[in-house]
């Protein structure tokens, strides 16, 4: 295995497995040991993972304010009413809009049956009752 495909395995399994030792399997941990000990890149990218983890361990531990999950919920649940108020309850700027799309859609199936009706002159609505009632061939 090439020095790079190395450090990026070990890089990866740093992400999976994070930087202490103690932590991975034991064969790959030794692994991991022998490489450390030669590679100056390694002890890098542990040296860095270790700091990320200190940093990740510290922002966790930072307590939120007061009631703040209360006003996130609060305020997402507002935002959600006023946008359904003002689309579908307020005949207002878009209060009209399910009026709208409901007439629309009639507009368009009256035009679409008026356009797919069949128009040859030789066409009588007659032959179709005669067909599906009197079992007449035609």
């Amino acid at each position: 295995m090439t020095k790079g495909s190395e450090i990026d395995l070990f890089a990866d399994r740093l992400d999976a497995y994070g930087p202490d030792l103690a932590r991975w399997p034991a064969d790959l941990a030794e692994d991991a040991a022998a490489l450390l000990a030669r590679s100056a890149e390694a002890r890098a990218r542990q040296s860095d993972a270790r700091r990320f983890a200190r940093l990740l361990a510290s922002a966790a531990e930072a307590p939120a304010p007061n009631g703040f999950a209360f006003r996130v919920v609060g305020e997402i649940a507002a935002r959600r009413e006023d946008r359904w108020f003002r689309l579908f309850g307020s005949p207002g700027r878009f209060g009209l809009a399910s009026a709208g799309l409901c007439a629309a859609a009639v507009v368009i199936g009256v035009s679409l049956g008026l356009a797919a009706s069949p128009t040859s002159p030789s066409y009588d609505p007659g032959d179709a009752i005669d067909v599906a009632f009197n079992d007449v061939d035609l």
